[in-house]
């Protein structure tokens, strides 16, 4: 890797802190999730069932399984996700979006829409923001 391919990296790098500290500070005083809780959130919603298991669920949001778990445990105790296992094979236990959960996401969006199009506002222009949709899109697709 270059220095300026690093540069890069680590600008990108920053630029998510910063996206991210913006948006928690709101989602956070409002609803009581942070960002990543909200994209935790949205993967189950989007789900057969609001159900996916953990391993799945740490691919699609590109953590650990380590890191869904302890993302997973506050919203196990509020009750805003719950754990159905599997008796004959512990790792193929579900993450379930509960209904308090799945009733907490559709308050929360209106708030993270809004904020989301401030912060991307501040950061980018409406060219800059089309051309960075389409570079990131292709980091989800692989």
């Amino acid at each position: 890797m270059s220095e300026s391919e690093l540069s890069l990296v680590l600008d990108l790098a920053l630029a998510r802190t910063l996206v991210v500290k913006e948006l928690d500070g709101a989602l956070g005083a409002l609803h009581g999730l942070g960002l990543n809780d909200l994209a935790l959130l949205l993967e189950l919603k989007a789900a057969p069932q609001g159900r996916m298991r953990r391993v799945e669920l740490a691919n699609r949001l590109g953590i650990t399984a380590s890191g869904v778990a302890r993302q997973l445990a506050p919203l196990e105790r509020r009750k805003i996700v719950t754990r159905e296992s599997n008796p004959s094979d512990a790792r193929l236990a579900l993450v379930v979006l509960t209904d308090a959960g799945a009733k907490l996401l559709e308050q929360t969006l209106p708030t993270a829409q809004e904020d989301a199009e401030w912060v991307v506002a501040k950061h980018w222009s409406l060219s800059e923001q089309k051309r960075l949709g389409t570079l990131l899109s292709a980091v989800r697709k692989g």
